[in-house]
C-alpha cells in the first residue's frame, strides 16, 4: 500500500534528495511540479492542496484531472480554480509516472 511523503509526514514538507520512492504518494513534488507549470501558485496553497489531493484520490474510484480539480477548489475555494487544476494534474501525472497505487 502506498502512503503519503518519502518516508515522513506529509506534512512536514520533507522530500528526499534523490527524488521520491517508487510507488509512493510525494506532496512536496507534486506541489514543486504544480508550481513549474503555474510559478505564481503560492508554495503553501500548492503544498496544501497536494497534500489534499491524495486523500481525495485514495477516496475516488475513479478520478481524473477534472475531477479532482472540482474536489479541491469544493474544498478550497480562496485557492481558485488555476491552482486546483495545477496541482490536479501534477498529482495525476505523478501518481502514472511513479506507479502509485491507490
Amino acid at each position: 500500500m502506498s502512503r503519503p511523503g518519502s518516508s515522513s509526514d506529509p506534512s512536514d514538507g520533507t522530500a528526499s534528495a534523490a527524488g521520491p520512492a517508487e510507488g509512493t504518494y510525494d506532496p512536496v513534488w507534486v506541489a514543486s511540479s504544480a508550481r513549474q507549470s503555474d510559478p505564481g501558485l503560492p508554495e503553501e496553497t500548492a503544498r496544501q492542496l497536494a497534500t489534499e489531493a491524495w486523500e481525495h484520490l485514495r477516496g475516488l474510484e475513479e478520478a481524473d484531472a477534472p475531477t479532482l480539480a472540482r474536489a479541491l477548489l469544493a474544498d478550497h475555494p480562496e485557492a481558485g480554480a488555476t491552482a486546483a487544476n495545477m496541482v490536479a494534474t501534477a498529482a495525476l501525472e505523478f501518481c502514472a509516472s511513479h506507479d502509485v497505487a491507490r
